[in-house]
């Protein structure tokens, strides 16, 4: 899996744990690098010297999500020399980050080296790494143990420790552990190094990588899986090991498909309790977050329930029950983020429960419906149920505090975010002419949201025999269909406004949003042919998707975060809400435009977004600098682009599809829909 950040770094991840490296395996002071787990980064430094020489870098791959290996000579590639040393690094992240260092001797003559490794730990904050500001109010100590080293954060209750351990004893010197080794002619030497996060509890250790990948110096050793399919689906059990089979002879779709498996297994993060939620993304968004976790489970429902039941059951847990205006909390809000690292714990950034996305909490209705549909279980929506009422009553008090009928945000937050919509940059609500809009902000896609989401509760009421509340709800949904339409439908553009402002004034600009409102169903069917039509109009599909922004809009850019760019998961809602309205054709464009743009991507891997220039005849999508990859939401925009083009749509209790087209033949095996499996 090659890095998600730059071409000359490697990542390993397992849960919430990852290290960023070197392509050599180094992981070097000053940089993004290190080994991280719970928003830290507990080694910042590690580096391996052969003598007083780093050896030659030959080649690394990162074999899998969670397993790398590093080759390097003492002798330089292109010396010519023969009978060298060779030095392979294999790495293993699972809790900590485990290496076997092994090297061998190929000459004919007896070797004496001394093999040191140097180590260090900022524990900086993921906050810390990525503004590149380090000003610890704690102290790091290192000290000697038996068979190893360790080194300790300590300020006031906050404490953490990385513990690093060897196979053979080392001598210690301060940050650096040294072997003296006599390597005998064709023979070899390794060492087994742990490095272990500590935080209130110590991860279980882990054998040696050779019991997972083999010698690196030993017999070969069996391919567990048929090519093309990663070593860590043998160690896959709970979440995503038991996915449906597809089968096609379009082959980017197939590829897609798996890159999209194992990049979504790359980010579950399994909690105390034993269920798992989604984190956002690598490297920085190793979290939960309310939004992005909830569209990821909605996004993978062909993958398997547990990701719906397990973030339901998370967010709610993490659900606000008293204001707190520092992290934008209020009761019933479900959170957008939550953090464990040291400027969270001390509140110098509100993250460790941070509320401040205004789209969480009807989306958190949503999937509670979407999951019902797909599983038929009645005692867990009673469960939830409490935490629903929560939700439902948070959008109608705390969301719209000025009662006008809209969910809206202050677009102004002195500790968090400006705007609290899925597109939450700065820049991102401006009118046509460029002006940005001043808040509060209605968006035209939460509207949507809390549409779907009164509508979906009322689906949920009537099944649990309350049908009062259940009409209640629905009316108040076909209320807001209406208000909605007079308020955002903009006659001039068809289309929907991306949002209105603190005026009341629509923001007039023509932007992807309104594509959601399909999504939704907000959208009257009068209007959504208008709609789909001008999703799919030059200036706003390039061929690879939906641009964010159209470009007739003044703050049009095609390498800007969220005012052109393309972004997989808002295409696959996007799609999604075409299809709905019997736009399938569309749809399918959209989808293919996807699967195109993942092919062209190293790994068939689509990032968090990609450039909004045009699909030439003869072109490839234009990379966005620093997009996050693998993204649990653009992953998840391929397992949802095969259910829009198998057309599965849940039927009470059938799960039926319609005969696709593009993908023709597309079968796929082992749905799990309502207690059973189905195969289409």
């Amino acid at each position: 899996m090659p890095s998600s950040l730059v071409s000359d770094h490697i990542v390993t991840t397992s849960g919430d744990a990852f290290a960023v490296s070197s392509l050599n395996g180094d992981i070097v002071l000053a940089s993004v690098e290190g080994f991280y787990s719970a928003d830290t980064r507990f080694l910042s430094e590690s580096r391996v010297r052969i003598g007083r020489r780093t050896p030659a870098h030959i080649g690394s791959a990162a074999v899998a999500r969670d397993v790398a290996s590093f080759y390097s000579s003492t002798d330089s590639s292109h010396s010519g020399k023969r009978g060298g040393v060779s030095v392979v690094r294999d790495r293993y992240v699972a809790g900590g980050m485990h290496e076997d260092l092994a090297i061998f001797n190929h000459s004919s003559r007896v070797r004496s080296l001394t093999v040191t490794l140097s180590f260090d730990a900022d524990f900086a904050d993921v906050f810390e790494v990525r503004r590149r500001a380090f000003r610890k109010a704690g102290r790091v100590t290192v000290e000697p143990i038996e068979g190893g080293l360790r080194f300790v954060y300590l300020r006031e209750r906050f404490r953490r420790e990385t513990l690093i351990t060897f196979s053979q004893a080392p001598v210690v010197d301060g940050r650096r552990a040294s072997f003296h080794v006599r390597l005998e002619p064709r023979s070899g030497w390794k060492v087994c190094v742990s490095i272990l996060p500590v935080t209130e509890r110590v991860p279980m250790p882990t054998p040696c990588v050779a019991e997972v990948i083999g010698e690196a110096f030993g017999p070969r050793a069996r391919q567990p899986e048929p090519s093309g399919h990663s070593a860590s689906r043998t160690r896959t059990n709970g979440t995503l090991a038991d996915v449906p089979a597809v089968e096609t002879a379009h082959p980017v779709l197939r590829a897609a498909y798996d890159r999209a498996v194992e990049d979504l297994r790359s980010l579950v993060i399994e909690h105390d309790d034993g269920e798992v939620t989604l984190a956002a993304g690598l490297p920085w968004f190793m979290a939960i977050f309310g939004r992005d976790s909830i569209i990821a489970a909605l996004q993978t429902k062909l993958l398997g329930p547990e990701l719906m039941t397990g973030t339901l059951k998370t967010l709610a847990a993490y659900q606000a029950t008293e204001p707190d205006p520092f992290r934008e909390a209020e009761p019933g809000k479900i959170p957008h983020e939550v953090r464990q690292g040291e400027l969270s714990v001390f509140e110098e950034v509100p993250h460790s429960r941070y509320y401040g996305s205004v789209d969480s909490t009807p989306l958190f209705l949503i999937l509670l419906a979407e999951t019902y549909r797909w599983t038929g279980d009645q005692d867990f929506v009673r469960q939830m149920l409490p935490a629903a009422e929560d939700a439902l009553r948070w959008i109608d008090m705390f969301g719209d505090p000025d009662g006008d009928g809209f969910v809206e945000y202050p677009g102004s937050s002195p500790h968090g975010l400006r705007n609290q919509c899925w597109k939450d940059s700065e820049d991102s609500i401006s009118f046509a002419g460029g002006r940005l809009a001043s808040g509060p902000l209605a968006v035209a896609e939460v509207q949507g949201y809390v549409y779907a989401a009164k509508m979906g509760a009322a689906d949920l009421y009537r099944m649990l025999g309350n049908p009062v509340r259940a009409d209640v709800l629905q009316r108040e949904a076909e209320a807001l269909r209406k208000q909605f339409d007079e308020a955002f439908w903009m006659p001039e553009e068809g289309c929907y406004a991306i949002a209105l402002d603190g005026q009341k004034r629509r923001v007039d600009s023509v932007a992807s949003n309104a594509g959601h409102c399909l999504w939704t169903g907000i959208a009257y069917p009068e209007r959504a042919a208008q709609v789909a039509e001008r999703m799919m109009a030059p200036d706003m599909f390039s061929g690879w998707g939906v641009r964010t922004l159209s470009s007739e809009m003044a703050r049009y850019d095609p390498v800007s975060y969220h005012n052109g760019s393309v972004w997989p998961h808002d295409n696959s809602l996007i799609a999604a809400g075409l299809a709905r309205y019997g736009h399938h054709e569309a749809a399918e464009m959209i989808v293919d435009g996807l699967m195109a743009a993942a092919a062209a991507f190293p790994e068939n891997r689509l990032p968090e977004l990609f450039a909004g220039y045009t699909r030439r005849g003869i072109s490839f999508p234009v990379p966005y600098p620093s997009a996050n990859a693998p993204q649990a939401w653009a992953a998840g925009a391929i397992i949802y682009g095969l259910e829009l083009l198998l057309r599965l749509k849940p039927d009470g209790d059938s799960l039926v599809s319609e005969t696709p087209s593009i993908a023709k033949p597309l079968t796929i095996h082992g749905v799990k829909f309502r207690g059973g499996r189905w195969d289409f």
